[in-house]
């Protein structure tokens, strides 16, 4: 069966056919469809308990959904000005990383739908799962992290990054997925010389929610 993008589930695997989803078993049933309004440009899986995971689905409208695979009404989480290229949720799923096709990359509240920030160059991000306060993202050649609303750091990388766990990068470059160790010493400095002590500790912890 032909698709534009693929992504597994603990029991199901989900097809994209342009505007169309498809969730079926690893036996080939069909159990769930859905039908957006507008080409889906990327999706996520988000999580949750086997069989009830949700998707984070970015349109080529501008549109970003949640859809949980037991029910059959996606979830308007956002309405983004231009299309969607890559997405993803922090740790607490209260704020959203959007990355355009005018190469922005856009974070919001989810609660207030307020634009925290934007970076410029960027082809795709990713929230770090240990830490609620920092992401990271890649474009024009280089790897950017940035922590709370301090500057970015960066180093040269290509590639699509895909997942930030503490201090490993995965990326894909190509047709190959690499991990990446980077130093955390950076951001660290950046919060003690705002005397952000509280930040220091519960980065070294790995508590940073």
């Amino acid at each position: 069966m032909e698709c534009n993008l693929l992504v597994v589930c603990s029991h199901h695997l989900i097809l994209c056919q342009e505007r169309r989803l498809q969730c079926l078993t690893f036996t080939g049933v069909k159990e769930r469809e859905w039908v957006v309004e507008s080409s889906i440009r990327y999706m996520k899986v988000t999580g949750g308990p086997p069989g009830r995971e949700g998707l984070l689905v970015g349109l080529k409208n501008g549109e970003i959904i949640t859809i949980f695979l037991d029910s059959s009404f996606p979830v308007l989480q956002l309405k983004h000005q231009t299309a969607v290229r890559c997405l993803d949720l922090s740790a607490s799923r209260t704020r959203l990383a959007v990355v355009d096709e005018n190469n922005a990359c856009m974070v919001y509240d989810l609660n207030s739908k307020e634009l925290l920030f934007q970076e410029p160059n960027a082809n795709s991000v990713a929230w770090n799962t240990h830490n609620e306060n920092m992401l990271c993202f890649t474009g024009n050649g280089f790897l950017k992290i940035k922590a709370s609303n301090f500057p970015t750091h960066q180093r040269r990388m290509q590639g699509f990054v895909v997942g930030f766990s503490g201090s490993k990068i995965f990326c894909l470059q190509v047709h190959s997925m690499t991990s990446v160790d980077v130093p955390q010493s950076a951001p660290m400095y950046q919060y003690l010389e705002k005397k952000m002590f509280l930040y220091c500790w519960c980065w070294e912890s790995g508590m940073c929610r």
